[in-house]
């Protein structure tokens, strides 16, 4: 999966700026339109087709797409000083002045060496070889332009739609959280005192942009925070089990993507039971992937999945919008049991 911008606003300001040649599905790419062009050549001349000249042309392609590519890779400082216009224009310049380069040491080496153009043709080479560089690259810079803008645009999209749903969540939680805290009021002000504090914690890290990241770490302490305020409110009816030990310290995540889970499990798997339950929180690295699990009993009107409500919904749209296919939160359940298991790319925490 290909890493998306945290900030669609200033990418949007800075505009469309080409990818990076030196990733290596990048340069597969390359490779593959280089192939395919050759084969195309191929097509056109069947006079001179065959497995000799199409072994020979190939060695010389890729090696003349890879020069190039590199060549725009080493480009990519210089390159993104540019405005964005500026950067996909230089990278075409660049491709070309690298394909001159090297098309001429080819041809220079070959004829010495008895197996290149020759001086007759060294010329009609260097030109046919800069010709063709540039007009693959010209196709392949406009695709990947096209794709870059339309993925700016489904980010633009997507934060508009994340913002909509991290709003249908944050009432809900209010309104729990207030509940709690007037139940304690009369007999348990100290308490009731440390629980408007966690939830101006929990406020703080649910006014962060929806599709920002933060540490795992910090993330983990802000679910802590919710389930000690619903243990003021349950009593020894919540039990909370917590084996995150496992869990990478440098990984990132999105915030509030463990409180609504949480919440979920509080309101049907402990507070729906007169004798209420033990609520599991555990995590481990698998992979590139980390994986919390969170389990609650089923309490005695939640025997399917449906009851947890529109929060498990909106955590897949959430994890869909931020990271694709790479991850997910997966459901099930058995006789007694409810899981939430949330599965989701290691991303390095890079505010420390």
């Amino acid at each position: 999966m290909e890493t998306v911008s945290r900030n669609p606003d200033k990418a949007a300001q800075r505009g469309v700026y080409p990818p990076s040649f030196c990733r290596w599905r990048l340069l597969l790419a390359v490779m593959a339109v280089t192939q395919i062009s050759v084969l195309l050549i191929g097509v056109g001349t069947l006079r001179e087709f065959s497995l000799v000249w199409l072994g020979m042309v190939t060695l010389y392609a890729q090696a003349l797409a890879l020069m190039t590519a590199l060549g725009v890779c080493v480009s990519g400082a210089w390159l993104g000083r540019l405005s964005a216009r500026g950067a996909w224009l230089g990278s075409w310049v660049v491709a070309v002045l690298v394909a001159l380069a090297v098309s001429y040491s080819a041809g220079i080496i070959g004829t010495v060496l008895g197996v290149g153009p020759g001086r007759q043709n060294f010329e009609m080479f260097l030109w046919q070889s800069v010709l063709a560089v540039a007009l693959v690259s010209v196709a392949l810079l406009r695709y990947l332009f096209i794709r870059a803008q339309w993925r700016a645009q489904v980010l633009a999209q997507s934060e508009a739609r994340v913002q909509a749903l991290q709003a249908t969540i944050r009432p809900h939680f209010l309104f729990n959280s207030l509940n709690t805290i007037a139940s304690l009021i009369p007999e348990e002000p100290i308490s009731a005192e440390r629980a408007i504090e966690d939830l101006a914690d929990l406020f703080r890290g649910s006014m962060r942009r929806a599709d920002s990241l933060i540490s795992l770490s910090e993330e983990l302490d802000l679910a802590r925070r919710y389930l000690q305020m619903e243990q003021r409110r349950l009593g020894d009816r919540l039990i909370v089990e917590w084996r995150v030990s496992a869990l990478p310290e440098g990984a990132s995540v999105l915030p509030l993507i463990l409180q609504p889970l949480l919440e979920n499990a509080v309101a049907h798997g402990i507070q729906t039971r007169t004798e209420g339950g033990e609520l599991k929180v555990y995590g481990r690295a698998e992979k590139d992937n980390i994986v919390i699990t969170i389990s609650n009993p089923l309490g005695p009107d939640d025997h399917d999945s449906s009851g947890h409500g529109i929060a498990l919904a909106n955590i897949r749209e959430r994890l869909e919008l931020a990271f694709g296919p790479a991850a997910s939160l997966i459901t099930h359940q058995n006789d007694k049991q409810f899981f939430a298991v949330l599965s989701l790319p290691y991303v390095e925490n890079t505010d420390n």
